[in-house]
């Protein structure tokens, strides 16, 4: 029987992964998919997330770094007519597949057994332990485990299980790389919330690599509702204010996130039940312009802690020691929703 199985090897799942074998714990981590895995992100690591990487694995080496290395902060266009807000927080520029993959080998080194391909299909709690059925490539079986952790991101099997009768509202960001020329500094991540462009909000950044450079361009809108007004209004922009000029689109893709505060900016946050516990974004945690690795990182630690400690149940300690991050997210959200107020009136008005 394992102490802890935990479902999804992103940075969440991987550092508790690391931080619970370091305590000689018998861990299982499952992907879904194939290790190194794909993950549609902007790949900004922020000072906060660096501070807790350098605490509890060390310095994120430069080989996962795309250019430019260090990005100097956001820049925030309230509307097309509008000049930008800047918010400085310097962040380093990673290709996530290679950063998350970073964190899985660690986690490995540690201990942990780590099974790619492999997706959770079932589990119930029994008298002392949690019956975790499992997917492989050519045949499933059933594994017992003490704790079983969601961290299976914003789509979570996990949570939905843990709540079936929850109601969700969903979005579909859409991303797209280019090979071109534009009149911004790469050294900086751009948000754009005018409401012809998005539902949520667009962005524009800077990343390269051995392959090459990439303009990065996406926008958001509900789910069910099309990108392309949007997406095409955005690109006119870019290529009428900043000189953009898509010589080839190279990559598009999308995803589905969820809203993750409703229309009166209260937050949806989820923990799990019992032995079952929910970090990173499978519990909702989302900063600011949904940045999520941040988060991620924190609740892993936290959770570790409950897990590790003795004296209260861990479910219980573990809403304990995440009280402070809910707090920070809810002031940094509340502060970008007083600074643009119609930010969360155009989520609204999608409600």
């Amino acid at each position: 029987m394992y102490d802890v199985i935990i479902v999804g090897a992103g940075p969440a799942g991987s550092l508790l992964a690391k931080k619970l074998a370091d305590a000689d714990l018998k861990v299982l981590v499952v992907e879904q998919k194939k290790l190194p895995r794909h993950k549609m992100c902007s790949g900004l690591i922020s000072s906060f997330s660096q501070r807790i990487l350098k605490k509890e694995i060390g310095d994120i080496p430069p080989v996962i770094c795309c250019h430019p290395k260090i990005i100097k902060g956001i820049q925030v266009y309230p509307t097309r007519t509008q000049p930008p807000q800047k918010f400085r927080e310097k962040s380093h520029n990673v290709w996530r597949n290679i950063f998350d993959f970073w964190l899985t080998i660690k986690a490995s080194e540690a201990g942990a057994e780590i099974w790619d391909y492999t997706e959770v299909i079932s589990f119930s709690e029994k008298k002392d332990h949690i019956e975790v059925g499992l997917k492989g490539a050519s045949s499933t079986q059933k594994q017992e485990t003490r704790f079983l952790i969601g961290a299976d991101g914003g789509l979570s099997f996990v949570r939905k299980k843990l709540y079936p009768n929850l109601q969700m509202r969903w979005f579909q960001p859409y991303q797209t790389y280019w090979k071109g020329t534009i009149d911004l500094d790469p050294e900086y991540f751009y948000s754009f919330l005018d409401p012809e462009f998005t539902e949520f909000f667009a962005w524009f950044n800077v990343k390269t690599g051995h392959k090459g450079k990439y303009l990065v361009v996406g926008t958001a809108a509900e789910q069910g509702k099309t990108i392309p007004q949007y997406f095409n209004a955005f690109q006119e922009y870019l290529e009428e204010a900043f000189g953009f000029k898509g010589e080839k689109l190279l990559y598009r893709e999308a995803c589905i996130a969820p809203v993750f505060f409703d229309t009166t900016s209260q937050f949806k946050y989820l923990f799990g039940k019992g032995n079952i516990l929910l970090i990173g974004e499978a519990a909702l945690l989302y900063n600011i312009f949904a940045e999520g690795i941040s988060p991620a990182l924190t609740s892993a630690v936290q959770a570790a802690d409950a897990i590790l400690q003795e004296e209260t149940p861990v479910l219980e300690k573990y809403k304990e020691n995440i009280q402070p991050l809910c707090r920070n997210l809810k002031v940094a959200w509340n502060s970008i929703f007083e600074i643009f107020p119609h930010f969360l009136s155009q989520v609204k008005e999608k409600g």
